[in-house]
């Protein structure tokens, strides 16, 4: 796996919890951000040495971007801010709430300061009341 293609994974992972959780408060994108660019630095760093290792097992890179990509996912469900002060893992694990499409439509929203809704016509309708029935 390329360094860039896991840079863009790790922005990828970032975008998800944020339109997933948008409930960050005014200092989200910043989080966001700032989170993102200490990833990458943690993987850039971390790769030169792995490529030492890869010589002796292909197992080994495998093992290190699953275990890298499992820690950052969990340091960002306990660290990402939320405006009620519960972490996403605790919304998680306790079942109180789970992300929902309308979540979703402001999280995106929030991430790129404009998202277009489906048209009301033709198999923008249908989508939509698909995700209507599965919300409900």
């Amino acid at each position: 796996m390329s360094l860039i293609f896991r840079i863009l994974l790790a922005a990828a992972v970032h975008a998800a919890f944020f339109a997933c959780y948008p409930d960050t408060g005014p200092n989200g994108r910043i989080y966001l951000a700032v989170s993102l660019l200490a990833w990458a630095g943690f993987l850039i760093t971390l790769s030169s040495g792995l490529k030492l290792f890869r010589m002796v097992s292909n197992l080994f890179g495998l093992l290190f971007n699953l275990a890298f990509f499992a820690l950052m996912t969990a340091a960002l469900g306990l660290t990402m801010p939320q405006e009620d002060r519960v972490t996403v893992l605790e919304k998680i694990r306790d079942k109180k709430q789970y992300p929902t499409l309308d979540t979703a439509r402001i999280g995106l929203k929030r991430l790129n300061g404009y998202y277009r809704e489906a048209a009301d016509t033709g198999p923008g309708k249908e989508i939509r009341k698909a995700a209507e029935k599965l919300n409900k």
